[in-house]
């Protein structure tokens, strides 16, 4: 045989074993979806999990903005009422007891000689001492007090007092007691009136200080447990991430 046919007969055995029966093509085929199906599932699995943790960063995105919108309104409520009791205070200390500059008025208008007996110099510290015995007529008005359910109406009117009373320090403690007394109505003035007579018939130490007053008013009108679920709700506050208790621990 020539060299040229053992090239043809070479090549056409190469044909041959190149050719695939349609059985291989069946196989490989099924091979392949096989391989294909696998991957689609992977494919939709990794989507199914980001579309989950999407999910769940969008959930997580809307309560921190709900917390941050809680925070900010608490904010703004402080803030207001802050503004406010700075300018009750201004107003409070504008109006501060105006029968004193006519008193001063009248005695700096007097000749020396002729200033009445016992008068006594009043300037931003002096006082008269007739404003110390009995209830006497005030120029301000003092807060009412009816006593209701509600602990932040008490609360709100300790506060008031209190700024009424820094603003007048030269007052005894019996008239302070008289004073805040005298504006109870309703079931707090039933409540006071049973309370004194209580404590006298049993022959007990009479509330002789506003501290005193102080104490057994917020034993009545303000629960035990009031402070603690206050505390408890600031500590679930949340800005960001972090709580008030990490906030704080971080200062």
């Amino acid at each position: 045989m020539s060299a040229s046919d053992n090239k043809i007969v070479n090549q056409e055995n190469k044909n041959s074993a190149d050719i695939i029966t349609w059985r291989e093509y069946e196989a490989l085929r099924n091979e392949m979806r096989r391989e294909f199906r696998t991957k689609d599932d992977e494919l939709k699995g990794i989507v199914d999990e980001i579309k989950q943790t999407l999910e769940a960063t969008n959930v997580t995105v809307t309560g921190l903005a709900d917390q941050v919108t809680d925070i900010q309104r608490n904010i703004a409520d402080m803030r207001l009422a802050i503004e406010n009791l700075t300018a009750q205070h201004q107003q409070q200390d504008d109006d501060e007891d105006p029968e004193l500059e006519d008193d001063a008025h009248n005695a700096r208008g007097a000749p020396r000689g002729l200033r009445p007996r016992g008068w006594v110099p009043l300037g931003r510290n002096g006082r008269g001492q007739d404003e110390e015995d009995g209830l006497g007529k005030p120029k301000f008005s003092i807060p009412k007090f009816e006593g209701g359910a509600d602990v932040e109406e008490y609360l709100t009117w300790e506060l008031k007092i209190e700024k009424l009373w820094s603003l007048h320090p030269h007052y005894s403690e019996d008239r302070k007691i008289k004073l805040a007394s005298s504006e109870f109505d309703g079931y707090a003035l039933r409540w006071w009136d049973s309370l004194v007579c209580n404590l006298d018939e049993d022959g007990a130490q009479p509330i002789r200080t506003w501290r005193a007053m102080k104490e057994a008013m917020t034993s009545r009108f303000v629960p035990t447990n009031y402070m603690r679920n206050i505390f408890d709700k600031l500590t679930l506050l949340r800005q960001g991430v972090k709580t008030v208790d990490e906030y704080y621990m971080e200062m």
